[in-house]
């Protein structure tokens, strides 16, 4: 399951355990650590409506490994700069991505927000880029490959 988990709503631990339940080897599970992605400067300075969000309806790691029972590993996965994957995950070296429609319009973090954060999201990025804030709050992360931007991969292998 790659990113899907936020869109299970009510039924995510039921949909886990019926995943260790069916599969006969590993269940391999891609989501999101809201706990880390919300200290990512997008969510952190400029929409923390996402952060919120994401705090509610993605489960922790951990309680992914505790649902699904056996062995179960979770390993970070840095998401490289050069990736094409248009995830708001992807954004942390690419704040131009906010003022693109089509970027904003790729992430399910922006398309469950109203108008309204989008504009004064898009405004305040577009504003601190152009004054060089935003580089001066997050320019070392101009020298990174990759980061950490809350992606985990929990992989757990039947008892």
């Amino acid at each position: 399951a790659f990113l899907t988990m936020h869109h299970w709503d009510e039924e995510q631990e039921r949909g886990v355990r019926e995943l260790r339940r069916v599969a006969s080897g590993a269940v391999v599970i891609v989501t999101c650590d809201p706990a880390v992605s919300g200290e990512m400067w997008l969510m952190r300075d400029y929409l923390p409506e996402v952060a919120e969000l994401d705090r509610r309806i993605f489960p922790a790691p951990a309680l992914l490994a505790e649902w699904l029972g056996g062995t179960t590993v979770i390993e970070a996965v840095p998401v490289a700069r050069d990736t094409p994957d248009w995830t708001l995950m992807s954004f942390w070296a690419h704040p131009e991505r906010v003022l693109d429609e089509r970027a904003r319009n790729a992430t399910s973090g922006f398309a469950r927000m109203s108008p309204a954060v989008i504009e004064r999201v898009v405004t305040a990025v577009e504003r601190d880029l152009r004054s060089g804030e935003w580089d001066r709050k997050n320019g070392a992360l101009h020298g990174l490959a990759a980061y950490d931007a809350g992606l985990r991969m929990v992989i757990s292998q039947a008892a």
